[in-house]
């Protein structure tokens, strides 16, 4: 019967830990581009809800800025005397404004313009709430998208090294064999282990995605 000497089990330590080695780093590659489609979708997903609420904030502050050329104008019309004039500006006031100008020209004394402008009551404000509750959930979600893309780009860097590190147990396993000396074999397969272990317990450190046919 063949029997494996001291120097054969050596052998077969190493051809065991540059298999797993294999194993982990075929892993590791593959987690690794799994992150990288989850990086592209959230940027994807981060650049479009940015964009959206880029877009909102444009148009609440072109609304706001019309409301205010319109309600000028209404003003030096008002001074002017030019009832006409205001009379037809009011049936083209924007949504936004026509709220809070009804109630701000029901508080008129005598005919007389009332202080201030509508802008400044809580009317004016609520006309905007839909939009602006719109702006702030496409932020949240651009900014969720950006965290979710940061811990992807995370995860992705911990799998590229474990495979670096696995890069390393191969070396030093498939190395070790071809030295001389039962020492220094045994030396580089304890080094291969020790990264083995290491890499292995990095890996099941972050979260895993099944695998999908």
């Amino acid at each position: 019967m063949h029997r494996f000497d001291r120097l054969d089990w050596v052998e077969v330590a190493a051809t065991v830990v540059l298999s797993l080695a294999v194993l982990v780093a075929s892993w590791s590659a593959h987690q690794a581009s799994l992150r990288g489609g989850v990086q592209a979708a959230n940027a994807s997903q981060y650049t479009g809800q940015l964009t959206e609420s880029s877009e909102l904030t444009t148009l609440i502050t072109a609304q706001f800025e019309a409301d205010a050329q319109a309600m000028s104008t209404w003003l030096v019309l008002a001074a002017d005397g030019n009832e006409r004039g205001m009379q037809i500006l009011e049936e083209r006031f924007n949504e936004t404004l026509r709220p809070a100008f009804d109630t701000w020209i029901d508080g008129s004394v005598d005919g007389e313009v009332p202080p201030g402008v509508p802008q400044d009551l809580p009317e004016y404000e609520a006309a905007f709430t839909e939009l602006l509750e719109v702006k702030n959930l496409y932020t949240i979600g651009a900014a969720e998208a950006s965290e979710a893309d940061a811990e992807a780009n995370r995860t992705g860097d911990s799998f590229i090294l474990v495979t670096v590190i696995m890069a390393s147990v191969m070396f030093f396993a498939g190395v070790g064999t071809k030295l001389k000396g039962k020492p220094t074999r045994l030396t580089m397969l304890i080094v291969a282990s020790i990264l083995r272990a290491v890499a292995i317990a990095a890996m099941l450190s972050v979260p895993q995605r099944p695998v999908s046919f």
